[in-house]
């Protein structure tokens, strides 16, 4: 079977190994804008006559200027202004990239208006209307190619979606157009335009005589045409790492001890340079290679040095451990490959009695030992694997079972899919990816889905979800996994004593990847959790607050805790980390709980003072000047329902409180992170949804609930322990909480 390999998996594994030197020098945007560049372009280019900007420009014919000058008009008010005004809360520090943005905007319907001029200039005897121009592009469109070497054990199936194909009209040619909001990054571009060349070359005809445009849309238009043959030289050497990050590459042989070259001296190496906060680097594992790695080097070497960068390929082709975000032949898709064995838990008993552990998010199943006082509160316990369980090709056929138990429960309502591959096992769900039947749309299958529960047999309603052009079909996994919280420490990083952490750790993606919000970050800022009883709500936190505790001392975090049921941070109550002045509160403690919230409005104007006095207008560039730490406050609060549904004027005042600081803390250094079991509109509107864009969705009572919280159903089919949806930007993505045992909540909380 084909292993599939994805372009972004591709691309990062290119920008990993070029490293810093890959970067160009453009202005950053944020991902929020970019996906939004990314929408409003598909819509311009589209075949809506109320977003279409292809027709504004055709019913502005002969009148080229006027054309230009009203698509700019449609653009803002159709397109542009609406979205800003959606995700105003968003985007309100981000005056600078915004501008960035609209600048972008502006290059977008130049380069467009004279595009659309060139069509009807060369086709005067054919296209007439802004429909039939519209139909040169394909917006969105995926791509997938079926890759096969002489060296390779299996295929490769690359799959990816290139912004748009343009048809060059009166001939089989066309353009592939791949948008950048932002300056180049030179040592990038023609190895993914080679990515794009070999993806097209399977599906469109007259592939090798078309071209790719690469255009970088701000600080300039920046419009680069790549033909086909100045990529050719560079895709031999795409093919060799795409056959390493499969896996399928047979690994040359080792030369006979008669043609064994003398081996070459290495010079010494020099001393790695101190780390940000003059932190000493963690050692790096050992890494697998083949039994000849100088041969592929070689190879790399011998290959004109003209069209790609050499330390990316070169670094990126060595046969490595296989990374989690790229499977290997003989695992589900998306499966991380286990590190320690784990061993199933009961169906329905709660996982958690016994934590196994599974793959890291860092890669290792060990983290560095503690050598100072700011060393890790936490070590794993082993990083020795034992033989790999023979249940696992037992759990394949379950699975695969199970899938086809969906083929036939959709093929006895009249909504025939077809599976594509494996499942990608993830610690709590299965996901399938399959292709629609013909005839069938996706209301038809969404409308099926208690039904298709039912009739496989699964506990909870299935997840059916769009994505990239095919359906994602999210099942309870039949042996639910427990991702251990020491399982994730290598990912969260060393202590910084200067500077601190401010990532929270969210979750483990189906890759066993750890997913991090980062509070420095004006999407992540502030956070809302939401969940019914025996969700994981309260664990979360927990586990939320123990990775802060890991990558921080006290001198660079402090907690305030708001514990209103008087069971989630008694642990806590003596602990160094507890904020001076009101570091937990809880009823009867002798004040209210706006008083609380006032006196971080109070440090934070205080902060800002400080900030004025130095010069600087946040709390990262106040320590960069300064040289001291200031410690990052965390405010948790476990249970919000409970101190807003008491009384009104206080209620008033916690809402008018958190509405400030949700507005204006970040800078300083000051995060909210509120939990509620009822995210309901009278819960959420106003001062939450406002402010905190950031959400974690546990298991929800409701789907009116989850869209009240993630704007999506969904979260009302989770099933507990921590299985979660997250949303910062774009759709919500599932994920794992990892479990904090009562024996390491008692080891992180404990007094020092």
């Amino acid at each position: 079977m084909p292993v599939d390999l994805s372009v972004s998996e591709v691309r990062d594994e290119l920008q990993r190994a070029a490293g810093k030197e890959a970067i160009g020098s453009g202005q950053s945007a944020t991902r929020l804008l970019g996906q939004m560049f990314h929408e409003v372009f598909a819509d311009l280019c589209g075949k809506d006559p109320l977003r279409s900007g292809i027709r504004v420009v055709v019913d502005a014919a002969p009148d080229r200027d006027a054309g230009q000058q009203r698509l700019l008009s449609h653009t803002y008010h159709a397109l542009v202004g609406p979205r800003l005004t959606r995700h105003q809360p968003l985007l309100q520090e981000t005056t600078r990239q915004v501008l960035v943005f609209w600048e972008a905007i502006q290059h977008l319907t130049r380069w467009l208006t004279d595009l659309v001029w060139t069509a009807l200039d060369a086709t005067k005897e054919g296209l007439q209307t802004w429909e039939e121009i519209a139909a040169l592009f394909t917006v969105d469109e995926k791509l997938t190619r079926e890759l096969r070497q002489p060296d390779w054990s299996d295929s490769v199936r690359l799959v990816g979606i290139t912004d748009a194909l343009i048809r060059i009209p009166r001939t089989s040619r066309f353009c592939t157009i791949e948008l950048k909001l932002g300056a180049g990054r030179p040592l990038m571009d023609l190895a993914q335009v080679a990515l794009y060349r070999l993806l097209a070359a399977g599906q469109v005809p007259s592939s090798a005589d078309s071209a790719l445009a690469l255009l970088h849309f701000a600080p300039t238009l920046a419009e680069t045409l790549i033909t086909a043959t100045e990529v050719a030289t560079v895709e031999p050497r795409l093919l060799a790492l795409l056959g390493k990050m499969a896996g399928v590459a047979t690994p040359p042989k080792a030369p006979s001890a008669a043609t064994r070259p003398e081996p070459r001296k290495e010079p010494k190496a020099e001393p790695l340079p101190a780390t940000r906060g003059n932190r000493t680097p963690a050692k790096p594992e050992p890494r697998k290679t083949a039994k000849n790695p100088a041969a592929n080097v070689e190879v790399l070497r011998r290959s004109p040095a003209r069209s790609v960068p050499e330390a990316a390929f070169t670094s990126a082709a060595m046969p490595a451990t296989q990374s989690a975000s790229h499977p290997p032949k003989n695992r589900p898709l998306g499966a991380a490959p286990p590190a320690v064995e784990p061993t199933p838990s009961p169906p329905r008993e709660d996982p958690r009695k016994e934590a196994v552990a599974t793959t890291p998010a860092g890669g290792s199943t060990s983290a560095a030992a503690p050598t100072s006082a700011t060393a890790p509160l936490v070590t794993s316990t082993s990083a020795t694997a034992p033989p790999a369980s023979a249940s696992a090709p037992a759990a394949s056929e379950r699975y695969a079972e199970l899938g086809q138990k969906l083929v036939r429960a959709f093929r006895e309502y009249g909504s025939p899919v077809d599976l594509l591959g494996e499942p990608a096992v993830g610690p709590r769900f299965l996901r399938f990816e399959a292709r629609l039947g013909r005839g069938v749309t996706f209301d038809q299958i969404a409308r099926r889905t208690k039904e298709i529960g039912l009739k496989a047999g699964i506990p909870k309603d299935p997840i059916i979800s769009r994505y990239e052009g095919h359906l994602r079909i999210e099942v309870e996994r039949p042996d639910p996994q427990t991702v251990p919280f020491a399982s994730i420490l290598p990912a969260l990083g060393e202590r910084d004593p200067l500077r601190g952490s401010a990532l929270v750790p969210i979750g483990v993606d189906v890759a066993g990847t750890l997913r991090t919000a980062d509070l420095a970050s004006p999407i992540n800022a502030h956070l809302l959790v939401a969940g019914t009883t025996g969700s994981g709500k309260t664990e979360w936190l927990r586990m939320a607050i123990a990775g802060l505790l890991h990558a921080n001392t006290p001198e660079t975090l402090r907690l305030v805790l708001i514990d209103p049921k008087l069971a989630a941070f008694t642990d806590l109550k003596r602990s160094p980390y507890l904020w001076t002045k009101r570091g937990l509160w809880t009823p009867g403690s002798g004040s209210d709980v706006d008083e609380v919230l006032d006196d971080l409005s109070a440090e934070m104007e205080r902060r800002y003072q400080l900030f004025e006095a130095e010069g600087v207008d946040d709390l990262a560039r106040y320590i960069e000047k300064t040289r001291k730490p200031l410690a990052r406050i965390v405010c948790f609060c476990d249970e919000y329902f409970a101190l807003i549904s008491q009384d009104r004027q206080i209620r008033k005042r916690i809402e008018a409180q958190i509405f400030l600081l949700g507005a204006k803390a970040r800078a300083s250094g000051i995060h909210l992170v509120i939990a509620t079991q009822q995210p309901s509109r009278q819960v959420i509107q106003g001062a939450l949804n406002a402010n905190m864009p950031c959400r974690v969705g546990l298991m929800t009572q409701s789907a009116i609930e989850s869209r009240m919280l993630l704007d999506v159903p969904g979260a009302e089919r989770l099933t507990g322990y921590g299985d979660l949806l997250y949303k910062d930007v774009g759709d919500p993505v599932r994920l794992q909480a990892p479990y904090l045992s009562p024996e390491e909540r008692a080891r992180l909380f404990k007094p020092s």
